[in-house]
């Protein structure tokens, strides 16, 4: 540093004798009594250029050449006059020079400007509101997103924004916040230009001084409305989902129970042949119950994936009523509900899924019964109205509805806090969704508590020309035709046995394959006209590998797919496989004796990869 600080001395030396030369031969000008003029001007630039050492030195030579060239003939007095007068020029001249050496002057001052502007225009269009107040919480500055939400104009701050009954716990908090000098955050509602009120997150954070006290305040204030419903939707979703897992819960250890019960009376010895039917009827009504239940969570996952799909057709809805009337009144009968007859003015023809629109009556009649209590009526009234639609209602004396609750009773998982866990929740929404799917609707109404409830599911109706002569109904299939030879490949031996008991009571000569090796090497040893294949195999092979082998035989079995999985992409699988029929466990004996019959009705024909297979759930 010593070396840079000497060069620099050295220059300020020679330029302030130039410029005191320089001035020196100006003594004079531009008259006699302003004879120094020149060197006041020099002093000056000197000063502004090299700071105040250069000033002094400046005159120092100024006053020297000006001696020299004037051979001593200037006076003593007239050269103490310069040095005074010279002296506040330095002073001034150096606070200059020191400006402009930090850039404190033009380019700064214009940069700063535009600094200023561009944090403004930036200010403005964030969205939310940003603001500036003084160490006493005087507003000073307002961004524009503040005034397009609010609405006033300058001299007003936001407090004047904050709901009523959030104004005492506000001003209670940015008072504490401006007495300790800590930042400010809080949630309130503010007023919108409108009226209307929205919640807002608010922070302020003090700027302190040197000496430690707040400056100013600067705060931006952030529209968490939206967040704060998705927050409480979030919040309510998991009550239900929780509320949701109880129920099912529930539902399921009860059917459970009953039938851990009537297999531990299957199991005695000392049991009479009473007893014995008894707890068979019991197995069989629980197995049916949990098997609805399953069948509602499948539903209501398809719902929400948007994959139910309808088998369309001619359905007549009297005929359906009825038939759905029957199947209830032992159940209304068990609980004292009197299940009157239907009433309907005469045939009521609509396209759609005949098996989904007994889904929806038979939904919507067993809730009637839930509802009611001993001795009160549920009636069912099926007519076609003059918009063209066929309206099927379903009218209860039960325990009413509630105006809130019926504003939610068709969402997933939603109850009645009446209803005491008869269900999981799940069945409005899936007979809401059903009724859409073939351009209807479902309507509810109720006048309170107490005063029972009536559904109505409107369908559109079917022109009569449009509507099919009546059909003779099939009826379940008795013991088979012709006795088959079967494989069943199930890896679960409990329920393989149980199955291959019930199908050789039915006629057929039944074998059993744990794996898909042991299916494969059967089928190469002997031949069968149908093969009903579980699909996940525990051990080796699927059965999607055996399917795809036993598909490319020169006179294939009839492949039937035997699985849990019944969704839309698995029946693809399996047709893809070489299934030609799907089941899903647990199938009814019905459903397993008409796969089997259409089996030894096609299982010779020449097509390996056989028709898309049917899904039966």
């Amino acid at each position: 540093m010593r070396p840079l600080r000497g060069a620099r001395w050295w220059r300020d030396l020679a330029v302030a004798a130039l410029a005191g030369g320089l001035a020196s031969l100006a003594y004079g000008v531009p008259s006699p009594r302003m004879s120094m003029t020149a060197g006041y001007i020099a002093v000056l630039l000197c000063t502004l250029a090299l700071g105040r050492r250069g000033g002094w030195l400046t005159v120092a030579t100024v006053l020297a050449c000006t001696f020299a060239w004037t051979s001593g003939s200037i006076s003593l007095t007239e050269m103490l006059l310069f040095a005074a007068v010279a002296l506040p020029i330095v002073m001034l001249a150096n606070v200059t020079h020191q400006r402009l050496s930090e850039g404190m002057i033009a380019g700064d001052f214009f940069r700063r400007f535009q600094q200023d502007r561009e944090q403004r225009a930036l200010l403005d269009h964030l969205p939310k509101m940003v603001w500036i107040a003084e160490g006493d919480g005087t507003t000073r500055y307002h961004n524009r997103y503040w005034h397009e939400y609010s609405g006033l104009s300058g001299g007003r701050d936001w407090l004047n924004l904050v709901h009523p009954d959030d104004a005492d716990r506000t001003r209670k908090a940015w008072t504490e916040a401006m007495q300790a000098a800590r930042p400010l955050k809080l949630e309130t509602r503010l007023r919108r230009a409108d009226g209307e009120y929205r919640w807002h997150l608010v922070n302020g954070v003090p700027i302190l001084g040197v000496d430690g006290r707040v400056q100013c305040w600067y705060g931006g204030t952030t529209d968490i409305e939206d967040q704060r419903r998705a927050v409480e939707t979030l919040e309510q979703a998991n009550q239900r989902v929780s509320r949701f897992l109880a129920v099912l819960s529930h539902e399921l250890r009860n059917p459970m129970a009953g039938m851990s019960s009537a297999c531990e009376v299957l199991g005695r010895g000392d049991a009479d042949e009473t007893q014995r039917m008894q707890a068979l009827v019991l197995l069989q009504r629980q197995n049916l119950h949990l098997r609805r239940i399953v069948d509602d969570l499948l539903d209501i996952s398809r719902v929400t994936q948007g994959k139910i799909e309808l088998r369309r057709g001619p359905v007549e809805l009297t005929s359906l009523a009825d038939e759905v009337h029957h199947d209830n009144l032992p159940f209304a009968r068990a609980h004292g509900v009197v299940l009157e007859p239907p009433v309907h003015d005469g045939p009521c023809h609509v396209d759609g899924d005949r098996a989904r629109l007994r889904q929806v009556m038979d939904n919507l009649l067993s809730n009637a019964i839930k509802a009611c209590g001993p001795n009160q009526h549920v009636a069912i009234h099926v007519h076609g109205n003059e918009a063209g639609e066929a309206v099927i209602t379903v009218r209860d004396e039960g325990q009413g509805l509630t105006p809130e609750f019926m504003g939610r009773m068709f969402e997933p998982f939603v109850q009645s806090a009446t209803w005491q866990s008869r269900g999981l929740g799940l069945g409005l929404s899936i007979v809401k969704h059903i009724a859409e799917l073939h351009g209807g609707r479902v309507t509810a109404y109720s006048d309170g508590p107490g005063y029972g409830a009536s559904f109505s599911l409107h369908l559109p109706l079917l022109d009569k020309h449009e509507a099919p002569a009546p059909a003779t109904e099939v009826g379940r299939p008795g013991r088979a035709i012709s006795a088959a030879r079967l494989l069943l490949v199930e890896d679960e031996v409990d329920n393989a046995r149980t199955l291959q008991t019930l199908l050789a009571l039915e006629g057929h000569e039944v074998e059993i394959a744990p794996d898909a090796e042991t299916a494969l090497r059967l089928c190469r040893e002997r031949r069968f006209d149908v093969v009903i294949c579980d699909l996940e195999l525990k051990d080796g092979p699927s059965g999607y590998e055996v399917a795809r082998v036993l598909a490319i035989e020169s006179t294939p079995p009839y492949l039937i797919a035997y699985s849990g999985y019944g969704q839309q992409l698995d029946n693809e699988r399996t047709r893809q496989a070489g299934f030609q029929r799907h089941l899903v466990k647990p199938a009814t004996l019905v459903e397993l004796l008409s796969a089997i019959e259409e089996g030894l009705r096609q299982h010779r024909r020449p097509s390996h990869a056989g028709p898309s297979p049917t899904v039966t759930t």
